[in-house]
């Protein structure tokens, strides 16, 4: 895997910070409260950071140049695969900083037990004077795992698509997983420790009543971020309240693939609801995992080292 050069000191010290468990406050003794003047409650969250996730709805775009452009993210990168189109943009802080990218064909088009879902985003590649394109760097991906899908299918006994998010420089995968909700949706991941003094934490993405893809963010009962989804914009824009959060770039990387798979969730579910179907009763299915599938099993321990 590639290494990722964004880490330095202040990213790690402020992902260490938002890691750990923050120390609980005492509360105000009622003698104190009575001094202090009512503060005026805000009427908005602080928005920290801002991610927008944008899959293109006509080709007509200054980042997709045809083959071409395509061809030079092949070359520069073996993460941008031959079978690639260049789909989308995604914007920091309404900066455009990288490109969306997967085997659109094959997922669009290719038969319900042939699907496969492959989308991955990289640097926005610049030319330079010296005619040496600059970018192009891999930053994260994401899967569809229907054998993952229609086991958690069977168990919460509904249609229950799984993502795997990859990020380069990490040895640990995650999954978007949807739960089990009486009304709207619901999906989880984990924050895996990476370091010494991080701990475990799950985040929480509970469906907004309404249209779109829109979710709010917990990690317990604080609320750290929202996803506001526009499907027919296909857009889907992220506002991110915790400053600490805010700055921990492997925690923006895997909102920014949050925020893609939101673009995949309803296809997703179609389609592992059409195979979950015909083994709900007989708990057998005719789906034949791929290689790529079947790897995400394997026993870690039985590897060579």
């Amino acid at each position: 895997m590639e290494n990722d050069p964004e880490e330095d000191n202040k990213t790690r010290k402020a992902k260490e910070k938002a890691r750990t468990v923050p120390a609980k406050k005492k509360k105000a003794t009622k003698a104190t409260a009575a001094k202090l003047p009512d503060a005026p409650k805000p009427s908005k969250k602080i928005v920290h950071k801002k991610l927008k996730v944008n899959f293109w709805r006509t080709r007509l775009h200054d980042e997709e140049i045809g083959i071409h452009q395509q061809l030079k993210y092949t070359a520069k990168t073996r993460w941008f695969s031959k079978n690639f189109d260049i789909e989308g943009v995604i914007e920091e802080d309404d900066e455009k900083k990288h490109i969306i990218a997967f085997n659109k064909e094959q997922w669009e088009e290719g038969k319900i037990e042939q699907k496969r879902l492959v989308c991955r985003y990289f640097t926005i590649m610049e030319e330079t004077m010296d005619s040496k394109a600059k970018g192009g760097n891999f930053k994260g991906g994401l899967e569809l795992s229907v054998t993952h899908s229609l086991i958690q299918s069977f168990e919460i006994k509904t249609a229950a698509p799984v993502f795997y998010a990859q990020i380069p420089g990490l040895k640990v995968l995650i999954r978007f997983v949807r739960g089990w909700r009486l009304f709207g949706t619901r999906w989880t991941f984990p924050l895996l420790p990476e370091e010494k003094g991080d701990k475990l934490q799950m985040v929480l993405a509970k469906g907004v009543v309404g249209p779109g893809r829109n979710y709010k963010l917990y990690i317990g009962k604080k609320l750290i971020a929202r996803v506001d989804g526009h499907p027919i914009q296909k857009e889907y824009e992220i506002e991110i309240y915790d400053e600490d959060y805010a700055k921990d770039k492997i925690f923006l990387r895997y909102m920014t693939l949050f925020g893609i798979a939101c673009n995949f969730m309803d296809e997703a579910r179609k389609v592992v609801k059409r195979l979950y179907k015909k083994m709900k009763s007989t708990g057998t299915s005719d789906y034949k995992p791929p290689k790529s599938e079947m790897d995400l099993f394997r026993n870690p321990r039985m590897m060579r080292r």
